[in-house]
């Protein structure tokens, strides 16, 4: 076994003062909490490990642990890890202790108590750490590179700057962690619990998030590329200037979670729920969301170009002045959505829903409006320029002060039911319908 400080001055010198006082620290802390059954492969212990209360006394709280102490207290973790019952067996209880600088490195630790310990800069690379406790530990610039810590307890930590890159954190708990530019890349955290994490500028590319909970977190301009979130709860998450370019949000949920000016670029965003999110001047472009739900969201100034909308719910939203040139709307609910002054040229909109709309001075260059619901939408100042209209309900549609003389596939039936005025310019041969009831 070779425990050791790495970068630190103050390297563990602190000698027992007698051979039997060594041994007596070694055990010490064990503090009554012996657990029951064999751990394995570690998965089936979580509720054979008790927690440690928040104001821990263990026999180091607050103490540097001398080098030989370690040894001994990580050789009798060893025997209690192959067999509970066997009485030269301890379960390692560093709560509390002074550890920062320690080297770690491949040890098996699973179980071990490290709450409120002082762990800054220390290295657990490719350590097993499985359902170990770090609850409220300070793991400042810690380095965790590939180590198993599944099922781990983290709520609490102070984690900044600490590498987890290819770290397996399955089942993790890091509620209210703080994470800020901590490396993550390549780590996974399937059902994970990030619940009110702070992961801001932190670095999470190609990382696996599937079914993790990360509500309420803030990864302000987080790195998440090509990250997996597919099925995690994002509800309310910050996401502020977050770079989630070819990420993977399928089926994620991001309820009122605010995405202002995030990169969304080819993201897979299928069957997302994004209801009443914030995704103002977010970049959408090609980005997938088939059956997304983008209900009451605020998507002002955002671009979807190229992005596939097919049959996704945008009722009630706000797209002022976006840009959804060359998107795929068809078949989309957009009825009472905010598309004033938006870009929606060459945009395909068959069958979709845009009743109730305000699509003033927007523009609908070549945009397909072939069978699209635009009852009671509202025109004024659009460019409906090689507009497709055909078969396109107009039901009290609001054509005042339109140019729809180059419109396409309109027929006189369809304008007799819409809102005209003297300032509206009529495809030739079309006669203005009766004046509409305000």
């Amino acid at each position: 076994m070779n425990i050791r400080k790495t970068g630190y001055s103050h390297v563990s010198s602190v000698k027992p003062r007698g051979s039997w006082i060594g041994w007596l620290m070694g055990f010490v802390f064990l503090g009554g909490l012996m657990a029951t059954g064999v751990y394995g492969e570690h998965l089936d212990v979580a509720d054979g490990l008790t927690d440690t209360p928040s104001d821990c006394h263990g026999a180091f709280l607050g103490k540097q642990v001398p080098e030989e102490t370690l040894t001994r207290m990580f050789a009798a973790h060893a025997r209690w890890l192959a067999d509970h019952q066997d009485p030269k067996g301890v379960q390692a209880d560093l709560c509390g202790a002074d550890l920062a600088g320690v080297d770690f490195r491949e040890e098996d630790l699973s179980g071990a108590n490290f709450q409120g310990a002082n762990l800054t800069r220390a290295v657990f690379t490719t350590a097993k750490l499985v359902h170990v406790n770090f609850q409220k530990a300070n793991l400042t610039e810690a380095s965790f590179y590939s180590v198993d810590m599944r099922g781990a307890k983290v709520s609490g930590a102070r984690a900044r700057l600490a590498d987890f890159r290819k770290a397996d954190l399955t089942q993790a708990n890091f509620t209210g962690a703080d994470l800020r530019e901590a490396n993550l890349a390549e780590s996974r955290f399937r059902l994970g619990v990030l619940r009110g994490a702070d992961l801001e500028e932190a670095y999470l590319v190609r990382a696996d998030f599937e079914m993790a909970n990360l509500a309420e977190a803030s990864l302000i301009r987080a790195d998440g590329r090509e990250a997996n979130f597919h099925r995690a709860l994002l509800a309310n998450v910050k996401l502020l200037d977050a770079d989630l370019n070819r990420s993977n949000l399928q089926e994620a949920d991001l309820r009122s979670a605010d995405l202002s000016g995030a990169d969304l670029g080819l993201a897979n965003l299928n069957e997302a729920v994004l209801t009443h999110a914030n995704l103002r001047e977010a970049n959408l472009d090609r980005a997938v969301l088939f059956q997304a739900n983008l209900e009451g969201a605020n998507c002002a100034g955002a671009s979807f170009q190229n992005a596939d909308l097919l049959e996704a719910n945008l009722a009630k939203s706000n797209l002022l002045r976006a840009t959804l040139d060359e998107a795929y709307l068809a078949k989309a609910n957009l009825h009472g959505a905010n598309l004033e002054g938006a870009d929606v040229s060459w945009a395909n909109l068959v069958e979709a829903d845009l009743s109730q709309s305000n699509l003033e001075f927007a523009v609908l260059f070549r945009t397909n409006l072939q069978e699209a619901k635009l009852d009671g939408a509202r025109f004024y100042g659009a460019d409906l320029r090689g507009t497709n209209l055909e078969k396109a309900s107009l039901q009290g549609t609001r054509l005042e002060g339109v140019v729809i003389r180059y419109a396409q596939g309109l027929n006189q039936a369809q304008l007799s039911q819409a809102c005209v005025d003297a300032r509206t310019r009529l495809p030739e041969g079309l006669l203005a319908p009766s004046p509409c009831l305000r």
